[in-house]
């Protein structure tokens, strides 16, 4: 195992190919594990290694790697050199086994959850580091239908306890689902899908023209230690903004576009007391 994560330290590797084929042959070392095998380090590579290929492997509806939804069997994409339905076997086998570790054993637990979101942003190792940040607790969300939706405690607490799901007073049904889909979640690691998400977008890479942007080269150079990608997820997008949430990094990213609107667009809002033709026309 050190010699196997040896190589997907980020610092050393940076081929995402090369480090969803290490995750997935670190995750097979753990399909016969009992309950009463699991520790720390194997309940850590469990869900961080599904969380990452969830994350960063594009998983085919075809039986074989070597041939996933590709017109071209000569060419064919990244394979993890073990079946796709291993994988998830290994994952569901093991869903129940790392929940009720993580319930039994809290301390361990919250290590496990922060090595998610180190691995599964880049930002570290399993092991990690000491932080000067401040400890979190993770606890699943205290709904039933929610069970293995875990969130730290810097979360809303109506959030944390399921209440938010409670219909109130007059609310609709389109009212009410409404307020549950979009709930913003600052943090998620959702073991029932294998999924690392905020504010219930995806994690996906930050735009190169963003992390090559001048005004961003500051914050690259100094708090990313001129990382070459970094993870985030979609906050919010308007007509004219992007905004982005850096993972595990706790720094925001907005990106505003001129407006495109022709003047006349907006006519309505000149006061024509305010507005004179030029002297030519």
């Amino acid at each position: 195992i050190p010699a196997l994560e040896y190589w997907i330290d980020p610092s050393r590797n940076k081929n995402v190919d090369v480090t969803c084929l290490v995750h997935a042959h670190l995750l097979y070392l753990f399909k016969n594990f009992a309950y009463e095998d699991l520790n720390y380090r194997a309940v850590s590579i469990i869900l961080s290694s599904q969380v990452y290929l969830t994350i960063n492997h594009r998983f085919s509806r075809n039986v074989y790697d070597d041939l996933q939804d590709t017109p071209n069997p000569t060419h064919p994409p990244p394979s993890i050199q073990i079946a796709q339905s291993e994988i998830f076997d290994i994952i569901q086998s093991q869903r129940y086994n790392v929940l009720r570790f993580i319930r039994e054993n809290l301390g361990e637990g919250d290590d496990a959850m922060e090595s998610v979101v180190r691995i599964a942003t880049g930002t570290g190792t399993r092991e990690g580091v000491e932080s000067e940040l401040k400890k979190r607790h993770w606890q699943s969300i205290g709904h039933k239908t929610c069970y293995g939706r875990f969130v730290p405690d810097t979360e809303d607490e109506q959030l944390r306890d399921g209440t938010y799901r409670i219909p109130k007073k007059g609310q609709t049904y389109e009212e009410w689902m409404l307020q549950v889909t979009t709930k913003a979640v600052g943090i998620e690691v959702n073991l029932q899908l294998s999924d690392f998400t905020l504010q219930n977008h995806k994690m996906t890479l930050l735009d190169r023209d963003i992390l090559e942007d001048a005004d961003f080269k500051p914050v690259r150079d100094t708090a990313l230690k001129d990382a070459s990608d970094v993870a985030c997820a979609e906050v919010m997008h308007t007509t004219n903004r992007y905004w982005w949430r850096l993972v595990g990094r706790r720094y925001d990213v907005q990106s505003w576009a001129p407006d495109q609107r022709n003047y006349y667009d907006i006519r309505e809002a000149r006061d024509p007391n305010l507005s004179r033709k030029f002297p030519s026309g």
